[in-house]
């Protein structure tokens, strides 16, 4: 059984929207599929799966000032998102409010997660003290 749900591409191209209005379109060069970029991380879920993600970090709030984005986590870290084991994912801040977001898997030492987010994953017990305090470490 699969966490995610089914959900079809709009025919834009995007996934959504989002409770908040909000739009997700997958970028081929992150997709499993892509050409090897040592520049581009790879989700290896499928599309409707990145949008899933990124919806749940959307309708949860889970934005970082200091990143400038949104940051994803599905239980607890059990779950991998990308091809190098990455259990985050992240989706930056658009430019322009009508723009969809995209995502990508990241680690935590590329991308410190703010204090202020992981107290509140803590807090709503979407990851226990164990992975936060690896995640306050910047070690996943």
């Amino acid at each position: 059984m699969s966490i995610f749900r089914t959900i079809k591409k709009n025919k834009d191209g995007t996934f959504g929207p989002t409770s908040n209005s909000n739009y997700y379109k997958p970028m081929y060069y992150h997709n499993k599929t892509a050409k090897k970029n040592k520049d581009k991380t790879k989700w290896i879920i499928k599309q409707n799966e990145q949008y899933c993600t990124f919806e749940l970090s959307d309708d949860n709030n889970w934005k970082c000032l200091a990143q400038n984005g949104f940051f994803s986590i599905l239980e607890n870290g059990n779950v991998i998102l990308g091809s190098n084991e990455e259990v985050l994912g992240f989706f930056p801040e658009t430019i322009n409010d009508s723009d969809p977001y995209h995502g990508y898997p990241v680690t935590s030492s590329e991308y410190e997660i703010s204090d202020k987010l992981l107290e509140k994953w803590l807090n709503d017990k979407v990851i226990d003290s164990r992975m936060h305090v690896k995640l306050l470490k910047c070690q996943i």
